[in-house]
């Protein structure tokens, strides 16, 4: 058995039947004209020894590869604790640390034995950080679920991610294991990033103001060549294209300013009671002309009853014809796209529906924000990619949503808005 323990199965094999044979010539009583000169007795006596080393020798191999196996494997575990940059810490329900990974003598400078068995507090950290970690773990003690937390500490940003282990009871949390990362480069991009992203609405904000007033000049010089009486067709035709580009132009500036203004939050909204199937019938008659040069008809299905609404009409203006334009100029010519009005339990949903060349799955999102065009429909596509940003952050303003949905290219799109109802205390003074 020792030597299937130390040596492995097949030495422990026969060192276990050379015992058998020494039993069998020394110490067993035998009958040499017999066959196995054993009495029946004996026999079995002889065979359940030997079935007793056989079965000692398989179990000691066994137990001493598991043993080793497992040696290894802490070894391992050891050894990636040890050189994982990340800071890896086991807490009791006390907040006390049962186990702390090697990282953490580089981040602070102490020992792992400092902060075995010892709490934060007990380690003297500042109180404020030790309150927000054992909150953080009383979090998870209780609710069993991960919490995530953000901290400085010697001007070092970090970020933990506190998980439940689970005992013998799958319900009780035993302890929470804990893994802190250094993301202070992270949180320099970060701000970095942020930093360019408020310089870049800047030049944009500056660059719509000062196209204002040469697009003025350009509209009203235009107006003037429109009063010309019975121009020649080839100005005539100039004169029109000159037209539909200025009208484009300060479409564009002037949602560009909108959305700065709103990202920037200098926007207020003129609210006043007002039913959104009027706000519907407007879009629908401002995207008429669109629509009318496509040959697309515009399927508005409105319910009998007033759809109330506190909001700014000329905002949800905005909004639903954004969608509805941008559904024209995804369809086909001859084709017809659908505006749906429902009114829900908690307020109302408006859906425009197209059977154009629909959306990519994972643009689905992507199309909500500013300067993002889906490839699928690039090809046909005019702007900036402001419009659908626009509708996002006018909803947004309005206590709603926006969301798309496509079953897949060339099978067309809806967007649907969910707006609130009109506020009660309102409904009530307006009745």
């Amino acid at each position: 058995m020792l030597a299937a323990y130390f040596f492995g199965l097949g030495p422990g094999l026969l060192c276990a039947a050379l015992s058998v044979a020494a039993a069998y010539a020394s110490f067993i009583p035998h009958n040499q004209p017999t066959l196995t000169g054993l009495a029946t007795g004996d026999l079995i006596a002889l065979s359940f020894f030997s079935s007793i080393l056989l079965v000692d020798c398989i179990v000691l191999h066994l137990l001493r590869r598991s043993r080793k196996l497992a040696a290894e494997r802490e070894s391992d575990l050891r050894e990636l604790t040890s050189n994982s940059p990340d800071v890896l810490t086991r807490f009791d329900h006390h907040y006390r640390h049962l186990f702390v990974s090697r990282a953490i003598e580089r981040i602070t400078g102490r020992p792992v034995s400092d902060f075995i068995g010892r709490s934060n507090r007990e380690l003297g950290m500042p109180a404020d950080l030790c309150d927000q970690w054992e909150q953080a773990l009383e979090t998870v003690f209780r609710e069993a679920r991960p919490v995530s937390l953000r901290f400085t500490h010697a001007g070092t940003v970090f970020a933990a991610t506190l998980v439940p282990e689970f005992g013998a009871n799958p319900s009780v949390v035993k302890s929470v294991l804990g893994v802190t990362r250094d993301i202070s480069e992270i949180e320099r991009h970060e701000r970095a990033l942020e930093a360019h992203d408020r310089q870049k609405d800047q030049m944009l904000a500056t660059v719509a103001h000062e196209l204002r007033n040469p697009l003025m000049t350009f509209s009203a010089g235009v107006a003037l060549l429109e009063r010309l009486s019975d121009p020649p067709d080839t100005v005539r035709r100039t004169i029109a294209a000159m037209r539909r580009q200025t009208t484009q132009m300060s479409r564009l500036v002037s949602d560009l300013m909108d959305l700065n203004r709103i990202r920037a939050d200098v926007v207020e909204l003129n609210r006043t009671d007002t039913d959104l199937r009027t706000i519907l019938q407007a879009s629908r008659e401002v995207s008429t002309e669109l629509a009318q040069q496509k040959h697309i008809g515009l399927d508005l299905q409105l319910p009998g009853e007033a759809m109330m609404l506190d909001a700014d009409a000329g905002r949800l203006v905005q909004v639903f014809c954004n969608l509805i334009t941008n559904a024209i100029k995804f369809s086909d010519e001859g084709s017809q796209v659908i505006i749906q009005a429902e009114p829900h339990e908690r307020g109302y949903e408006v859906r425009v529906i197209d059977r154009g060349t629909g959306i990519e799955a994972d643009q689905l999102e992507a199309v909500f924000e500013p300067f993002v065009q889906a490839p699928a429909g690039r090809h046909q596509q005019s702007g900036l990619g402001l419009g659908l940003a626009l509708v996002k952050q006018v909803v947004r303003l309005h206590s709603g949503s926006v969301s798309a949905a496509s079953e897949g290219l060339g099978r067309g799109a809806s967007f649907t808005v969910r707006l609130p109802r009109t506020r009660p205390a309102l409904a009530v003074a307006g009745g």
